[in-house]
């Protein structure tokens, strides 16, 4: 059984208030925090492998809480290192959204050889954690390469070609 993301919500909102963050200084701003809408993580293999839910005070999202699809909470996170700087989170989960990914992407892909892009899907590259937006670049209609775009940098690597999981 795959949680659902409303499923997911309740998950993480529950982790919350169980947990001893609420006694950390670093999470006192999570008091008055919100969930928003959970991102669905797919694996490699583009299927479903978990949620991530953000954590949003004053529209920005402050952390999140990585919910696994049987409904165990693997990872709570803030995106900031001082509570005070919330302003300086990003405003989505992702770091960034999937059009911002795709503009990234472009100067990689070469139409004039035949490449086409498919559409941004956001993925975790081996570990959970490691998550990223995979394009795909098709050509002839067979995935040819990867690329993979985080808020810090773009990679890319030949299709097919995964990391070992068990790599941190």
């Amino acid at each position: 059984m795959f949680v659902s993301s409303d499923q997911a919500i309740e998950i993480a909102r529950e982790e919350i208030k169980r947990t001893e963050i609420q006694r950390d200084p670093m999470f006192a701003p999570w008091s008055v925090a919100s969930l928003g809408r959970p991102v669905l993580v797919k694996n490699m293999f583009k299927e479903p492998s978990y949620w991530i839910v953000p954590v949003v005070i004053q529209g920005r999202v402050a952390g999140f809480v990585r919910v696994l699809g049987p409904g165990r909470v693997a990872a709570i996170g803030a995106f900031y290192q001082d509570p005070k700087e919330i302003k300086a989170c990003p405003v989505t989960v992702t770091g960034i959204d999937a059009a911002e990914a795709r503009r990234k992407a472009e100067e990689r892909i070469h139409p004039e050889d035949g490449e086409v892009a498919s559409d941004p899907i956001f993925v975790h590259d081996g570990p959970h954690g490691r998550e990223a937006w995979l394009i795909e670049v098709i050509k002839e209609g067979i995935p040819y390469r990867w690329i993979f775009v985080t808020p810090a940098f773009v990679y890319e690597r030949m299709a097919g070609e995964l990391l070992d999981e068990t790599l941190e």
